[in-house]
């Protein structure tokens, strides 16, 4: 871990490592003047290349507000992806429906993780840092671009 900068947002610590991860930690209630911020730094950091965000939430909540705020401001073109670090069930349900909302709206198509641990969310970034990199597999098509298996 190479860290860049870092941020402190009221109970919230951002910081940033080499060479794309924005890793966020929120810790009590998350307003929407913490999701500013945090807009800010990520519109900031991928000012050059998209990054990942890390959120670990473990230990937090997100008031209505900052939810709608994050749902508006986040940018499919900043992203590489998204991982969530200790979510519960609730957590869950609420990411996942924001991100439905913004995939039909055309707003975001990242692909979005839930890891238990930051070990397991860099695992996560590893190997979606590895596919991203890889070339598309096109052995299951012919040149025509129709399958080869009927």
């Amino acid at each position: 871990m190479n860290v860049l900068k870092e941020w402190t947002v009221g109970t919230h610590h951002f910081r940033r490592e080499a060479p794309d991860l924005l890793w966020c930690t929120y810790k009590g209630p998350t307003r929407a003047s913490d999701i500013e911020r945090f807009v800010t730094v990520a519109r900031e950091m991928a000012a050059n290349d998209r990054v990942f965000v890390v959120s670990d939430i473990r230990l937090s909540t997100i008031e209505k507000d900052a939810r709608e705020l994050l749902s508006q401001s986040l940018r499919p073109e900043w992203l590489r992806g998204l991982v969530y670090v200790g979510a519960d069930a609730l957590q869950k349900a609420v990411v996942k429906a924001m991100m439905i909302a913004l995939y039909f709206t055309g707003k975001c198509k990242v692909d979005i993780e839930f890891a238990r641990s930051e070990e397991e969310a860099r695992d996560i970034i590893s190997r979606i840092r590895q596919a991203q990199s890889s070339p598309p597999d096109l052995s299951s098509s012919t040149s025509s671009g129709q399958s080869k298996n009927p």
